[in-house]
């Protein structure tokens, strides 16, 4: 069970309250924050670089133009308070000369144009005077779009739109504007956008920047200086961390030991790696682990006093303190203050006893944890006398572990004052946060827990509300969250407002593995060239500015005095107002893109959903939340929630048994035993028990799968009790043990869909047919590779960095699926068809083709990788296909997937589950919660991304035996107007009443992701 998460940061920058500029500007540059450019055409941004000529003007300030598709800035930008020698001063930050037309002294608005005396390429420089000083703009003339929307938007004091039209020469990555910030300015940028999503609990995209940094900096950094190794070894640390509060324990534990192999024994990073160490430990529920952790030692804080009293520091202690990236960073103000070594090693040193602290309560001695708890705090208020802004969540966290003590003692006065002094801190330093929801949700437990319910749903409502509006999920809040689902499913409820409340909080969950694909699709779709990817970028710009904009209006509201009047808290209040009114039109107009649609975390009310369903319709949602599982049941007229009466490890010890008679490969043998009915009848109960009547009047059941039930298709479920004692006389008659016939299974007589959203489903069934004038392209049939030692080759940039240890064994290739059902509905579809397959069958080749959007049905009959290789690896989701060039690494992944341009009514993915057999840990980029095939959130995903408007994919490898899935397609594709659901389920029943197949192996299968009822698409 987890038990602690960390949110704290405190290797990032700390910075004193009540520090900052007079008056706050849209545009201000930081060493981390950036404002997008362009509504359209390759990804550009404007990064601070937090710098300029401070012996003339503390107002100078300078910026880097960066574009996803180029290496090195594009441009500069700098603001002058002053006019003079403005191109003097640009030229003294070259590195190259320029050749300029003579007598171009001041260019002005309309521009000068140089060459570049080393490169050879046309330059473009402009200047314009405003009220506020000069702003000047230079760099390559082709990104001349760039320039001046720079300019226009340095001027204006705001993001100004327009297009940028430049010739995209394409990202390497979904990660190359992070490259091209750390390459343009600080290596340390990308720890630090890592340090700022794990201030914001946003696990998964920390995770992604401090994956990327090790080898962008061993790229953008001196190899052999003190300061490089030690970014090299925070960034594995911080990575480490992220993954093991996303659950992936074993990717974690390989994290921390390429750390320790670095060897590194300087003072913060040694301290870093203890902390973060112990932090994976109460993230494990393993509290004396975390102990003899803590207990490690580290090396001193090497520094001697002279006899003046100034503070010497030994020149490697100093370099990898002040070297660290931690160092450098700026917190959410963006103000360029930095801790002293000093003080930072302090901090961490606060916060491995405030870790201290907590482990010895989870170990049950209450009195020694609340010593340390209170030494910590103490320890803490020394550093700067407690002036340093970023130690208010570790402030806040030790509060609320002494809470938790006082609680379990009885001393509930005390328990509450510090609940609430912690609510107070964050609240003022860190509005909206994360750190406010965390600290809000352990206030409402206590009080839920003391009998005060209605004011514990008054505090848990108003953390709903504002994860809500930032359309933010709850990761990371899993325990401190469930007392509020208990209070609203309470017992079968049937009242409206908490059926709605309870449905509206399920979709703030998300799966761990979810939330690292939808960063990974996030960070492509940023990186993208299309309308959709510049407003995208637009929307992050906004988004950020309202989070330093709500900063900066806690931190005045604070600093006030009751009665005054302050015209500049007035003037941030209502820019507030503005970029929430901006970020909503932003938010609608990206929802026109199926691309943004399939990344946003979207809800959807009951009566929106209730609109979108038909008569005998019903959605029927499972959320998963601490080792418990709820249900809500809504339809046209109804609507019920519960608590399932089954923990998520019972219900997956359950899908586990199902699993195992369905499908289970040992040492690379697939077997399949009698299915485990009794279980099936178990599971059906206890997952729908209470709605159970009002299922079986339904003729179409959406389900929206969590935990346990992501690896399994719902419609093998059944409580036909009947029909189980008729089987159990049978075999004991002597009868066949694989024969089923006779079995009223859920799916039998009902449409089944599977829905990764309520909101996805809704957009499903609205989203408007396809316009291909083609029927269908079949792919698959890859080319084995043979006894081979070697691969054939591997693409640069996305597999390039992929450890050896961690990529498929060539024997993957060795076992393609047979193109006979490719073969059989190419002949009976006439439309319009066309396959791939064999040596056609590339990576390289799918991505190429020009014509992918012509087709309306497209099937892949190929395996899916949708675990990981071996435990302690991340999950790449990917299809397999046949080799191409040198650059072709044989698979086509979720991110090119994401990428593809489809108008297709239908994806199939035929056999995509052959590689079920990881554990916990290699499962989670695909959006898994065991170790199953399912790849709703990875491979699926994006090829709705892509333009797939439903997607049918197998949970388990498809059967050859009896010509199982070649008979199941030739029916459905032989079906007339039908819809997807009644086509797929008429071809299953014919499966299900012949003895021979009616095992759920060979039909239960394949599931329809998005809307079965939609038709099939014409022949």
């Amino acid at each position: 069970m987890r038990t602690f998460r960390s949110i704290l940061a405190v290797a990032a920058l700390a910075v004193p309250a009540g520090a900052g500029a007079a008056a706050p500007a849209l545009l201000r540059p930081s060493a981390e924050e950036s404002f997008p450019i362009g509504n359209a055409g390759p990804a550009c941004e404007v990064q601070g670089t937090a710098m300029g000529d401070q012996r003339r003007s503390i107002f100078d300030r300078r910026w880097v133009i960066l574009c996803a598709d180029v290496s090195r800035a594009v441009g500069t930008a700098y603001t002058f308070r002053d006019k003079a020698d403005v191109l003097q001063r640009v030229a003294a930050g070259r590195t190259d000369m320029l050749d300029c037309p003579a007598g171009s002294e001041a260019p002005g608005v309309q521009g000068l144009t140089c060459t570049d005396s080393k490169s050879g390429l046309e330059w473009r420089i402009y200047v314009q005077e405003t009220e506020r000083g000069t702003v000047a703009v230079e760099g390559l003339a082709a990104y001349d779009d760039a320039l001046r929307l720079t300019l226009r938007s340095l001027v204006a004091d705001r993001v100004v739109e327009g297009p940028i039209s430049i010739a995209n020469l394409g990202a390497s990555d979904s990660l190359s504007l992070a490259r091209a910030r750390a390459e343009n300015s600080d290596p340390g940028l990308l720890l630090g956008q890592g340090y700022r999503g794990n201030s914001a609990g946003s696990y998964a995209e920390a995770a992604e920047f401090f994956a990327a940094a090790p080898a962008i900096l061993a790229d953008t950094t001196q190899v052999g200086v003190v300061s490089h190794e030690a970014q090299i070894h925070e960034a594995l640390v911080n990575r480490a961390l992220q993954l093991s509060n996303l659950g992936a324990f074993g990717q974690a534990r390989r994290n921390f030991a390429e750390a320790e192999e670095m060897g590194l024994r300087d003072p913060v990073q040694t301290r870093l790696a203890r902390n973060y160490a112990a932090i994976d430990a109460l993230n494990r529920g393993a509290p004396k682990e975390a102990l003899e952790i803590l207990s490690r030692d580290v090396p001193p804080f090497i520094a001697a006093a002279t006899d003046d009293g100034a503070l010497n520091i030994d020149r490697q202690t100093a370099a990898s303190l002040n070297g660290a990236a931690g160092a450098s960073l700026t917190a959410l103000l963006g103000q360029p203050t930095r801790l002293s070594p000093q003080d930072r090693a302090a901090v961490i040193d606060a916060q491995a006893l405030q870790l201290r602290g907590t482990a010895l309560r989870l170990d049950g001695k209450p009195d020694q944890a609340r010593e340390v708890l209170s030494q910590a705090y103490a320890n803490a208020m020394k550093v700067q006398d407690g002036r340093i802004i970023s130690i208010t969540r570790l402030r806040a966290q030790i509060m609320s572990e002494l809470a938790l003590g006082y609680e379990a003692q009885g001393r509930y006065g005390e328990a509450e004052s510090n609940l609430r002094g912690a609510l107070e801190l964050v609240e003022t330093t860190y509005p909206d946060s994360a750190s406010v929801h965390v600290v809000s949700a352990r206030l409402a437990g206590f009080l839920a827990r003391r009998g005060k319910a209605d004011e514990a749903l008054t505090i848990y409502r108003g953390v709903i509300a504002d994860v809500e509006r930032d359309q933010g999920v709850l990761v990371g809040m899993e325990h401190l969250m469930r007392p509020y689902f208990d209070l609203l499913a309470g017992e079968a409820t049937q009242a409206p407002a908490r059926v709605e409340e309870l449905f509206t909080a399920s979709q703030l969950l998300q799966q761990p593995g979810a939330a690292e694909t939808l960063t990974q699709l996030s960070r492509q779709l940023e990186g993208g060239s299309d309308a959709a990817a510049g407003l995208y970028r637009r929307s992050l710009g906004i988004s950020r500015e309202l989070e330093r904009t709500r900063v900066e209006i806690a931190r005045l509201s604070a600093a006030q005095q009751p009665g005054e009047s302050d015209a500049q808290l007035d003037a941030l209040r209502a820019r507030r107002d503005q970029l929430a009114g901006a970020q909503l039109e932003a938010m609608d107009a990206l929802a026109k893109f199926p691309r943004y649609r399939a990344v946003a975390q979207r809800t959807a009310s009951v009566e929106q959903l209730r609109a979108s369903l038909k008569p005998g319709e019903g959605y029927f949602k499972l959320a998963q939340l601490a080792g418990s599982l709820y249900g809500v049941l809504i339809t046209p007229t109804q609507a019920r929630g519960w608590k399932v009466a089954m923990s998520a490890r019972e219900a997956e010890d359950a899908v586990d048994t199902l699993r195992d008679s369905i499908s289970l490969t040992i040492n690379g043998v697939q077997s399949t035993y009698p299915f485990d009915i009794d279980t099936a009848v178990t599971l059906d109960k206890a997952l729908l028990g209470p709605a159970r009547s009002e299922i079986e009047t339904l003729s179409h059941l959406i389900f929206e799968p969590a935990g346990a039930m992501l690896k399994l298709p719902i419609n093998l479920l059944t409580d036909d009790a009947r029909g189980v004692a008729a089987y159990h006389a049978r075999v004991k008659a002597g009868g066949d043990e694989y024969d089923f016939t006779g079995i009223d299974w859920l799916g039998r007589d009902r449409e089944v869909s599977t829905a990764l959203s309520a909101a996805s489903f809704r957009d499903a069934r609205a989203a408007p047919r396809s316009v291909a004038k083609k029927e269908y392209l079949g792919l698959g049939n890859n080319v084995p590779l043979g006894p081979v030692s070697v691969r054939p080759g591997i693409r640069s940039g996305e597999g390039a960095a992929i450890d050896a240890d961690c990529a498929w064994p060539l024997s993957t290739w060795n076992q393609p699926i047979s193109p006979r059902e490719l073969n059989e509905a190419a002949s009976l579809l006439s439309g319009g068809t066309d396959l791939m397959t064999g040596a056609n069958f590339t990576d390289e080749a799918i991505m190429a083709r020009p014509d992918l959007g012509a087709f309306r049905i497209v099937h892949f009959a190929t395996h899916g990788l949708v675990t990981a290789p071996r435990v302690g690896c991340p999950v790449r989701p990917a299809l397999l296909t046949s080799f191409g060039d040198s650059r072709s690494d044989g698979l086509l992944s979720f991110r090119e997937i994401f990428d593809l341009r489809l108008d297709a009514d239908l994806v199939i993915l035929s056999a995509c589950d052959t590689a079920a057999g990881a554990g916990l840990e290699a499962t989670r980029e695909a959006g898994l919660a065991t170790g199953g095939g399912e790849a709703l959130d990875g491979l699926v995903r994006a090829f709705i991304a892509a333009g797939g408007r439903q997607v049918i994919a197998s949970h388990w490898p498809a059967p050859d035996d009896f010509d199982a899935t070649e008979r199941l397609f030739n029916g459905f594709y032989k079906a007339k107007n039908a819809s997807i659901g009644n086509a797929l389920r008429a071809s299953q029943t014919s499966l299900m009443d012949d003895p021979l197949t009616s095992h759920p192996y060979y039909w239960a299968g394949f599931a329809i992701v998005g809307d079965a009822a939609r038709p099939v698409p014409a022949h």
